[in-house]
């Protein structure tokens, strides 16, 4: 038996279930199929991983009512520190200078996932379909039909809207025919929290060093997650390295601005590439989060971009609605990707641009990234704009991040 929704949309991790949220009392019928049963212990742990989410996040996430239920434990940025190992760039920027009380925040990613959940799953508008696989999407004019299994059993649903948010290595959007470019860094991320003897204040640090960036967001006390990136090649010696060999590296490489490493987290790894969709739409479909792009983790913007983009989208759905427009009129998908285009772009240029400046052993480049570390910690002017850019506040920005509603702008 078919049903028929308004929207499908598969994936229900961060990216999907705010665009579902966005969507709420929008008299909408919402299908949001995700093939990963929710974790059944959420009690925090030493190992919940931390989110940096930046300004324009939270207020997204306040605007559809999901900040409140991660608020208490959230850690506030109120100030970065940015460092060249061995070499005399150095830049402090400060939330004072944008005269606000914190840059952005570091969020349990666990706390910030059930508040999601719990919200979509009990909302009527909402059927979340889990845990479930697509096994094919087909056109139609006026539709889409998605045949997925649940339990073993195939079942049938159409929508005017499909928004394919699965992940960077989505089998959907080969499906639907969308393909992407991609670029191997050469590079993994080991993530892990870890704890020091010294107190952070709020400070988010990156420190690029030889092998890549070494990032310490804050978290609750003294503790921090530590993203720590390494040659690909590299990755299982450090992953293989006992707890005091492993915080040995990661002090020699970050220094003691916090003190001695004490304890160390379970670590994962994640390849960093970037992969960008070639287009992020086709008829009745669209791209969402990391299937339409995965971005280098410099400045931590991939997440918050796409939260920015669920935001933009929610936004052109209902104004489409507004004017007799279903969700997946192919007008809606394409006023929404023209509406994106600068915010990705100057977001992508900018996280891959400081990949290849500072991976690059360069003399000649290292003393440019140096100068310009300098000129920047200088110019208040400059490190205004750079704080702007960090905190996903500039350019035209999404109505719900402006705290006004969807449609009635």
């Amino acid at each position: 038996m078919t049903t028929d929704y308004d929207i499908a949309i598969i994936g229900g991790g961060m990216a999907g279930a705010s665009l579902a949220c966005c969507l709420l009392d929008k008299s909408l019928r919402i299908a949001v199929i995700e093939q990963i049963v929710p974790g059944a212990n959420l009690q925090p742990s030493y190992d919940d991983r931390g989110l940096a989410l930046t300004l324009s996040s939270q207020r997204l996430l306040n605007a559809i009512k999901v900040w409140k239920d991660c608020a208490e434990r959230a850690n506030p940025i109120r100030h970065i520190h940015i460092s060249d190992q061995g070499k005399f760039g150095l830049v402090h920027l400060h939330a004072t200078e944008l005269q606000l009380p914190a840059l952005g925040h570091v969020v349990v990613a666990r706390e910030l996932g059930k508040a999601l959940l719990n919200k979509i799953t009990t909302h009527p508008d909402i059927d979340f379909i889990c845990p479930a696989t697509v096994t094919s999407a087909t056109h139609t004019n006026h539709s889409v039909k998605l045949e997925y299994n649940v339990d073993g059993q195939l079942k049938l649903l159409s929508c005017k809207l499909l928004v394919v948010a699965d992940g960077t290595h989505s089998r959907l959007r080969e499906q639907i025919g969308l393909t992407v470019t991609c670029k191997d860094y050469g590079q993994t991320a080991i993530v892990a929290n870890v704890s020091t003897t010294g107190h952070h204040h709020q400070t988010a640090f990156e420190r690029f060093t030889r092998k890549g960036p070494l990032a310490l967001l804050p978290m609750e006390e003294n503790k921090c997650v530590s993203v720590y990136t390494v040659p690909t090649p590299d990755k299982d010696f450090y992953l293989g390295l006992d707890e005091s060999s492993y915080l040995q590296k990661l002090q020699h490489d970050f220094g003691k601005r916090l003190g001695e490493m004490t304890r160390v987290g379970v670590r994962k790894s994640y390849p960093l590439q970037l992969v960008l969709a070639d287009k992020q739409y086709t008829e009745r479909a669209i791209l969402l989060g990391n299937a339409a792009h995965t971005i280098h983790p410099n400045g931590a913007q991939g997440f918050n971009l796409g939260l920015r983009d669920a935001a933009e989208l929610a936004e052109h759905i209902i104004t489409g609605m507004n004017s007799r427009q279903d969700p997946g009129h192919i007008s809606v998908l394409k006023n929404y990707c023209q509406s994106r285009a600068q915010d990705q772009a100057r977001t992508i240029r900018f996280t891959d641009s400081v990949a290849g400046l500072f991976y690059n052993n360069n003399p000649l480049k290292a003393m440019f990234r140096n100068l310009g570390m300098t000129a920047l910690d200088m110019s208040p002017t400059l490190k205004q704009e750079f704080m702007r850019q960090a905190t996903g506040i500039v350019g035209k920005q999404p109505a719900l991040v402006r705290h006004t509603i969807a449609g009635s702008v």
